[in-house]
């Protein structure tokens, strides 16, 4: 009866004041205070221990900040502070009790705590280790990655995930990702109406997650409810899991958390974007420590683990403690490994102290047993078995599916994105309305808020850069520019150029788009052949757009409304306000056909000149539509647009491909000295950095762009690149094996003709070389014969041309229609009468030749055919004998006087001799062999802007090589 008594009346107290004692909390002064965070820094901290540097404590957004304080038996901050730890820590508050608290971003957070960095940095005058549990770990890998580790002597996290589509159970990583997509699709309606995820939706489900145990504590508290002295104990920790230890997660916080770092998985990939800037967990140099809890199935072992991939030039350690999630930090367990290991680190990094015991080989991890700590230490997840048979379930159906596809995951895929993709190719007419302007406007109606492009750092999404190109339309508009009109443009390869060739498609103008490199003999040459009344160009450009035309109205973008511009004769385009433009009764926006030509580019002609591209809206969006689909491309892609843009595939391939398919499109650099590199041994360093921080799942080669990235020496973190797939056209076999094992990625070989609409694609990667096949939808194609000898196609008793059999050398073709550009001119490269009187088909000028499956091989261009003993000798054979040989970094093969004739470049530190190179040409056929071979520095080679060796600088410097045979 006395139990009785005593339990009643401390259950009616309970029931009166919801509590026996008051809140506890550790002494501490508000430092800082703003409408995100209130920097709280701790009072009672022990002097004399040599510690000087202080930890900055991060709470994830759903539990409040006591996490680290909530009793003073199992209290973080207490621990820290009699360890000498000068405790700091950031307070995000109850957002559901704070005046716009639910209208914070996940931005704002991780801008908080940047500050709070810089703060705690600037008061203590040491740098900062910053901490965080759970989801608060993975901001302070935001936060260390925004700041590029600056004023951070190291991050320590606690159960923070890197890769989410790892925390799935039993489900493959492919699986994980396209349920995560499914499971996005069926909520982002009722994600986007919810103010926020409450407090109590974070307190349910981890009693729901870990219901025996939280079971247990029910029927633990009942027992002891007479015990005063026993519940006055264990009270903090009952009422902080029994909700008040839950806050309310902000809507837009939650909705980027969601897009970001779970459906796209951007913590791992990079490329996730805070206030406008890209940032990667790449760009974190500090030391990082990083716990995981053994039995933790809120954040499991394998997606915290994942730090070791993303982070890849610090040191990273780690830590494995016998408890789950909670145990982690809170509990008698957590006091007796998890925060000595911290304070040992600290004094390791900071005093020379010596290392931390948990990271000793030697070290022996004791089984946790300790029934005072019960929900803290561990949790029992009695859901373990609903989510075995689930995934066990998962695993079949996407197993039965993979029967039928290499990857399961493309069929959800192909379904939603690819399929409609190659419809519209199919549905393509003459008369269809299509342009990169359309193209544009569309994805801003549909994803206005989405990143369209990458730049520098930056982000800007597609409502940005829809708005700056009908900005840019309006002052064309007002200085004279009209449909139809030519207009040359100047420009480097950034997104003034970008906006510029969609400004002009908007109007319906055709951008004439023209090299900087080239000299201004050669594009005064090129614009000959065009009416181009209007020069637009970049502000340093200028002065010389000026020179190239008296009459031309020449103008100039980019470089802000702020900055001054005074040359005589040029007009400011940013000085111009939109707002006052009114544009003409008529205008149609993006009034482009596929019929209607809309751009010229210009590339190297063999006489060192240029020659001039015509591209119709038609041709650009096959490209566009075609490589899209070829590389399974999808929202949560990054392109990163390595080419210039001035070059055809650049444009057309890069740029079209991320556009039409809703992707992100990364610009590289190339005035920063971003892109591939451009020597065969230059340091790819710069290029992995700009591929990590916008975190590019594909990257567009062209010709050996690639070969410089396989001769770099290796690094341990080649594989753990965020790039799935290497695509475009022109490596090499060797490269092409290189590429595939060193960096754990695939490669998709295409060839697409320069003009026509004629694309092979080798989608399967199994034959490595291989061009493949035409793509679904694309134009009726043809390898037909052809006579090397007298230099035309060979014809039938009717006068037709005659298709190749298997493994017979010819000319592709491909049928013009009337979206072609040559359709209504009498073009040299049209051939008439090929399978029927008076039908038109374009020559590609390329040899290929067709195997047995269907694949097409590339042999060479038509012009490097060279005629030996009545046979064809060609010269990529020959390259890619000599590329397979040891300790060749290059080969180059061309006629030199009617012999074929090769260079090979020597890898770093290899040295090329006469037996090796006549080893690797021993399986050509005796005519197909080189008569010579020369030995090459690599500076002897120099590459056009689309990657491809310049032989005429090399026949010219050959008296000055070795030859080795």
């Amino acid at each position: 009866m006395q139990r009785l008594s005593l339990g009643a009346r401390n259950a009616l107290e309970i029931a009166r004041f919801g509590r026996l004692t008051e809140p506890y909390r550790a002494p501490y002064q508000v430092m800082q205070h703003d409408d995100i965070m209130r920097l709280r820094r701790y009072d009672g901290r022990r002097s004399g221990t040599g510690l000087e540097s202080p930890i900055l404590l991060v709470p994830p957004l759903m539990v409040t900040s006591e996490v680290y304080d909530i009793a003073p038996d199992v209290s973080a901050v207490a621990r820290l502070l009699e360890e000498g730890v000068d405790v700091w820590l950031c307070d995000f508050g109850a957002p559901e009790r704070e005046e716009g608290g639910m209208e914070r971003t996940l931005d704002a957070h991780v801008q908080a705590v940047s500050r709070a960095v810089d703060y705690v940095a600037e008061q203590t005058g040491h740098d900062v280790h910053l901490a965080g549990y759970s989801q608060g770990g993975m901001f302070c890998y935001q936060t260390a990655a925004y700041r590029r580790s600056e004023r951070l002597a190291s991050v320590i996290t606690f159960g923070s995930p890197v890769d989410i589509h790892r925390n799935l159970p039993n489900v493959a990583e492919g699986a994980a990702e396209q349920i995560i997509q499914v499971l996005q699709k069926v909520l982002e309606k009722p994600m986007e109406r919810i103010d926020g995820l409450p407090g109590f939706m974070s307190s349910t489900a981890f009693k729901l997650v870990s219901l025996r145990k939280e079971l247990t504590q029910v029927g633990d508290f009942v027992a002891k409810l007479h015990d005063r002295q026993a519940l006055e104990k264990r009270e903090s920790r009952r009422r902080f899991l029994g909700g008040e230890g839950f806050v309310a997660w902000p809507g837009p916080a939650f909705r980027k958390f969601v897009d970001e770092f779970i459906v796209n998985n951007r913590m791992l990939s990079g490329g996730f974007v805070i206030d406008g800037r890209t940032v990667t967990l790449a760009d974190i140099t500090c030391p990082v420590l990083y716990f995981v809890g053994e039995r933790d199935d809120i954040a499991r072992p394998a997606s915290v683990q994942a730090i070791q991939r993303a982070v890849v030039d610090a040191e990273v350690f780690e830590v494995s403690v016998p408890a789950g999630h909670f145990g982690l930090v809170v509990g008698s367990g957590a006091l007796r490994r998890t925060w000595p290991t911290v304070v040992q680190w600290m004094r390791w990094r900071d005093i020379d102290g010596p290392k931390p015991r948990a990271l000793l080989a030697d070290v022996e991890t004791v089984p946790l047993e300790d029934p005072e700590v019960a929900g803290f230490d561990d949790i029992d997840v009695d859901l373990r078995l609903f989510f075995d048979a689930i995934g066990d379930t998962l695993t079949s159906l996407w197993n039965r599916i993979g029967q039928m596809t290499d990857d399961a995951g493309d069929v959800v895929t192909s379904l939603r994105f690819q399929v409609p993709k190659l419809e519209r190719l199919e549905q393509l007419q003459p008369h269809t309305r299509i342009s990169v302007g359309q193209a544009l406007a569309e994805q801003a109606k549909a994803s206005a808020d989405q990143t369209f492009f990458l730049w520098r750092s930056r982000a800007f999404t597609y409502a940005d850069a829809d708005a700056r190109v009908d900005a840019v339309v309006r002052g064309l508009s007002s200085l004279g520019v009209k449909k139809g009109d030519d207009v040359a443009v100047l420009m480097n390869g950034r997104p003034s150029l970008l906006t510029m060739a969609t400004a002009l498609s908007r109007l319906g103008a055709v951008a004439l788009v023209l090299p900087p490199g080239a000299s201004d003999a050669a594009i005064k040459t090129a614009l000959a052949d065009f009416s181009a009344k209007h020069i637009v160009a970049d502000p340093e450009f200028g002065a010389r757009a000026r020179a190239l035309d008296a009459d031309a109205q020449v103008m100039v973008l980019g470089g802000g409304a702020t900055r001054q511009l005074a040359i005589d004769g040029v007009v400011d385009m940013e000085r111009i306000d939109p707002a006052k433009v009114v544009l003409p009764s008529d205008h149609d926006p993006n009034p482009g056909r596929a019929r209607d030509l809309a751009m010229v580019l210009f590339s190297d002609a063999r006489d060192g000149g240029l020659r001039s591209v015509r591209i119709t809206n038609g041709r650009w969006a096959f490209s566009a539509l075609g490589a899209s689909a070829a590389c399974t491309l999808t929202p949560n892609d990054t392109v990163y647009a390595a080419l210039p843009l001035h070059h055809v595939a650049g444009m057309l391939v890069s740029v079209g491909s991320a556009l039409v398919a809703g992707a992100r499109l990364a610009l590289a650099d190339e005035i920063e000295g971003g892109g591939f590199p451009t020597g065969l041994h230059d340091d790819p360093a710069p290029f992995w950095r700009e591929v990590r921080r916008y975190g590019a799942t594909v990257v567009f080669y062209a010709g050996e762009m690639c070969r410089s990235l396989v001769n770099a020496p290796y690094q341990p973190t080649d594989a753990t690149n965020p790039v799935r797939l290497f695509a475009g056209s022109g490596m090499k076999p060797s490269v092409w094996k290189r590429v595939v094992d060193r960096f754990d990625c695939g490669v998709l070989e295409f060839y697409a003709s320069t003009e026509g609409n004629a694309v092979l694609a080798n989608a399967s990667g199994s034959k490595v070389g291989a061009l493949g096949r035409p793509l679904p939808g694309s134009i009726e194609m043809a390898l037909c014969a052809y006579d090397f000898d007298t230099k035309d196609f060979v014809r039938d008793s009717r006068g037709l041309l005659r298709r190749c059999g298997s493994s017979e050398p010819g000319v592709l073709l491909s049928r013009i229609d009337a979206t072609h550009p040559a359709y209504d001119q009498d073009d040299p490269r049209v051939v008439r009468n090929v399978f029927a009187g008076g039908d038109r088909w374009w020559r590609s000028n390329d040899v290929l030749e067709q195997d047995r499956d269907g694949d097409m091989w590339f042999r060479g261009r038509l012009h490097e055919v060279l005629r030996a003993e009545g046979r064809s000798v060609f010269m990529r054979p020959i390259e890619d004998a000599l590329d397979a040989a040891a300790g060749v970094s290059l080969a180059v093969a061309f006629v030199v006087e009617g012999e074929a004739t090769a260079v090979v470049v020597p890898r770093d530190g290899a040295t090329l001799e006469r037996a090796g190179i006549e080893a690797a040409l021993a399986d050509l056929d005796a005519h197909q062999r080189p008569s010579a071979v020369y030995l090459a520095n690599a500076t002897d080679v120099q590459m056009t802007p689309g990657f491809r060796p310049m032989t005429r600088e090399l026949r010219g410097n050959l008296a000055s090589m070795t030859r080795l045979l």
